[in-house]
């Protein structure tokens, strides 16, 4: 409550038509500056105080709460505040947690975070990182407050490790944006973190392409899918020609591929239940199987009929290890249908080993589809497999003759295999 009173202050004087003592002036001047300077003192404690919607005359805006209560209140439209932590960061990186309630940046290099100013203990704390990456090798570690175990949720990160108890993450393959919510409780001293645009890893499985030596960012513990394939169903079988005819599609079918046929067979040489391989793909509608990898045609007797499925092999796969293999990054010139693909050089490449395509991909190869180095020839030219069994390249993949018309690149991984396959069969 205001301190002003105006009491002391005789309205009725001076009284008119009459020689009036001096002294009421003076008394009525005291108790009017006496109020004036209460009224200023007070609205200087309100100026310093209060919030307001815009600065007052002759000061600054700052509606800073230091922790007051605020309750039973309606709120609308109300926004996060952000602070740019910067474009490249790497080594130590000090987060002020009262600069925005969302910070973000570009990770370009191994970067520790270190977390600073929040609330008291008594109340929860909370902010949003948003980190943008531009080194896929690069690593992202949290301080000693946020202890790798469940209570604080570090261990249920994906690409998560434990690093002397601490959590340090790995960006997942093909990840350039990772977002998470840091919160305490107690000032800072434990840390509690939740992904935001990630999964969980304990209740995700992800579907990527896999490679045998993986990817930056493959982490032990890891649980993929492959590809998914469709069932289909069997019209016809011609003995003479061996070849099986579907009433679906089989552009997803490629030479190698393992297939598993379920429900009754009309022709006796399909055995379902047994593992077969494509031998050939001639047409959208007709392919080939063989007993065993590379083999000939298996023999047909023909027929026709219904409830006879073909089913592409799935396969979940499991890392057991984190990434450590070197990746060499070639140009290529031109394909040929002989099946040799041109690069600049072969130097580091070796027979076997996974390489995949990018860019504006020639020649029938399939950009981001992984391929196995089959043979290294003179010129800088490779042939390639589509598939790989027990680490050796299968069949030649079949090419068209064509020049890239801009830039086409080839990378090949060389290192250990992280990725162990597990063939699903069909019900």
């Amino acid at each position: 409550m205001s301190a002003i009173n105006t009491n002391g202050i005789n309205v009725n004087y001076p009284i008119p038509g009459v020689n009036n003592n001096s002294q009421g002036f003076r008394d009525n001047f005291a108790a009017i500056k006496n109020n004036l300077d209460t009224a200023g003192t007070e609205i200087s404690d309100l100026q310093n105080k209060v919030v307001v919607k815009q600065a007052l005359a002759n000061t600054s805006v700052n509606n800073d709460m230091a922790n007051t209560l605020i309750s039973n209140a309606a709120i609308r439209s109300f926004r996060s505040t952000m602070y740019n932590l910067g474009g490249a960061l790497s080594g130590v990186v000090a987060v002020n947690t009262s600069l925005g309630d969302v910070q973000f940046g570009t990770v370009s290099a191994n970067t520790t975070l270190q977390f600073g100013n929040w609330p008291p203990t008594g109340t929860q704390g909370t902010i949003e990182l948003q980190l943008a990456v531009s080194n896929a090798n690069a690593y992202i570690s949290f301080p000693s407050e946020l202890v790798y175990n469940n209570i604080t949720g570090a261990s249920t990160i994906e690409n998560g490790s434990n690093v002397a108890g601490n959590l340090v993450i790995n960006l997942p393959n093909n990840v350039s944006q990772v977002n998470y919510l840091i919160s305490t409780v107690d000032c800072g001293n434990t840390l509690y973190i939740t992904p935001v645009n990630r999964p969980r890893q304990s209740t995700e499985i992800q579907t990527v392409t896999i490679s045998p030596t993986g990817f930056p960012g493959d982490t032990n513990g890891t649980i993929s899918t492959g590809p998914s394939y469709d069932q289909l169903a069997i019209a016809s079988t011609d003995g003479t020609s061996e070849l099986i005819t579907t009433s679906g599609n089989t552009t997803q079918l490629y030479t190698d591929m393992p297939i598993v046929f379920t429900g009754p067979s009309f022709d006796p040489g399909i055995t379902p239940g047994t593992t077969y391989y494509v031998r050939n793909v001639f047409s959208s509608t007709q392919f080939t199987i063989s007993s065993t990898l590379g083999g000939a045609n298996v023999n047909l007797t023909g027929g026709t009929g219904t409830f006879l499925y073909a089913n592409p092999v799935s396969s979940l796969y499991i890392c057991t290890d984190t990434y450590n293999s070197t990746s060499y990054v070639k140009t290529v010139s031109a394909t040929n249908s002989s099946g040799n693909i041109t690069l600049n050089n072969t130097t580091s490449l070796a027979t076997n080993v996974p390489i995949i395509f990018s860019g504006t991909v020639v020649g029938g190869l399939v950009a981001g589809q992984v391929y196995y180095v089959k043979t290294i020839g003179s010129g800088g030219n490779i042939t390639i497999s589509r598939s790989r069994t027990n680490g050796v390249a299968g069949t030649q993949f079949v090419l068209t003759t064509a020049t890239p018309s801009s830039p086409l690149t080839a990378t090949a991984y060389i290192g250990s295999d992280i990725w162990k396959k597990i063939d699903l069969t069909s019900w």
